[in-house]
């Protein structure tokens, strides 16, 4: 059973919490409660508690403070922040500070406490969504299989923003933003996911970018990471730091998308970026997800889409542009990764301009 402390210093909102919280249909069970976080420290000084759940306003020592103090003390504690203040800066610092969750006092009453305990108790158990779910009824009424459908297609949305594949892949952002939009997931829920991927960038970057956002619904939150994206690579193509691993397969990124009309070998990529060959190679793979030739075709084939589309100049024309000078060779890779002919493509996107 996960152990839980509840510190809120109001004695009604503690209460009501605890009241009705379905915690043991999570393997929760609820072990103690303080009215601020120096009371919280005393408990857990002759209490085990796995899991917090901690108002950030509060008298004596405030939420902050205590998750300070916890980090250092217990190390495998825990933490979702409770709070009537919805600031972007109190979210993100939330998350920074290793909580697991973020929850709003004035959404509480319409949110859906089986899915915030269920979310909560999947990251815990470090277990993936569709593993963690419980199996089906024998036969399910068609809303539950609906609903098993779209938590799926959230988990797969999820795994893949969580790898990071998006920072350094266009092709892959673009698609994933698109699917997101049409997902059924919900605002509260994208936010949270967002904010701790951003943190886990900070951390690895060490890029230091101004986070604000007014977002409050599916589409403007993916603007807004469409945003930041862009300020990362502002960011990094101003710096002159190659000490980041990170940040130096950014620079390799834009030096790729710079020069992906011209003759391209690895070899040059990684001394633009002062690395050996070899262990660029290494690299670029495991934060990419491609290697460094199949990159620079999925760059050039991204160019020629646009060349397609923003031209009217000949296939030949465009195979030279995007670094071919066999245009047959050109449409063939071309038809590998659109499943269409240059042609084809072409005329598909005017289809309706007349």
């Amino acid at each position: 059973m996960i152990r839980v402390l509840v510190v809120d210093d109001d004695k009604l909102a503690r209460k009501g919490l605890i009241s009705i919280m379905p915690w043991s249909s999570h393997d929760m069970v609820v072990v103690g409660e303080a009215a601020n976080g120096a009371k919280a420290l005393e408990f857990m000084e002759k209490h085990e508690v796995d899991l917090m759940f901690v108002d950030l306003s509060m008298p004596v020592m405030s939420g902050m403070e205590l998750l300070q103090v916890t980090r250092q003390r217990f190390p495998g504690l825990r933490s979702v922040i409770l709070s009537f203040h919805e600031e972007f800066e109190n979210v993100q610092t939330a998350y920074r500070m290793g909580a697991l969750d973020y929850l709003s006092k004035v959404r509480l009453e319409s949110e859906d406490d089986e899915q915030i305990l269920k979310r909560i108790q999947q990251q815990m158990s470090g277990e993936k969504l569709q593993q963690a779910a419980a199996k089906p009824p024998t036969a399910p009424a068609p809303e539950s299989t609906t609903r098993s459908q779209e938590e799926e297609v959230w988990s797969g949305l999820e795994q893949e923003w969580r790898s990071h594949y998006w920072l350094y892949n266009e092709s892959v952002f673009q698609r994933l933003c698109k699917q997101t939009v049409e997902s059924k997931v919900s605002f509260r829920r994208l936010e949270g996911m967002f904010m701790r991927v951003i943190s886990q960038i900070e951390t690895i970057t060490a890029l230091d970018i101004e986070l604000r956002s007014d977002a409050n619904d599916v589409r403007s939150a993916v603007e807004w990471l469409r945003d930041y994206r862009k300020r990362v690579y502002v960011q990094v193509a101003g710096s002159s730091d190659f000490t980041n691993t990170t940040t130096s397969i950014l620079k390799a990124v834009l030096f790729i998308r710079e020069q992906a009309s011209n003759t391209l070998h690895a070899e040059e990529v990684a001394d633009h970026v002062h690395m050996s060959r070899s262990y660029f190679s290494q690299c670029f793979k495991k934060l990419t997800g491609s290697t460094f030739n199949d990159y620079l075709r999925q760059e050039r084939m991204r160019a020629a889409e646009r060349l397609l589309c923003e031209t009217n100049q000949s296939i030949a024309w465009v195979a030279h542009a995007v670094g071919y000078n066999d245009s047959k060779y050109f449409s063939q890779l071309f038809y590998e990764q659109t499943r269409l002919l240059p042609s084809e493509f072409r005329a598909q996107f005017h289809k309706g301009d007349d």
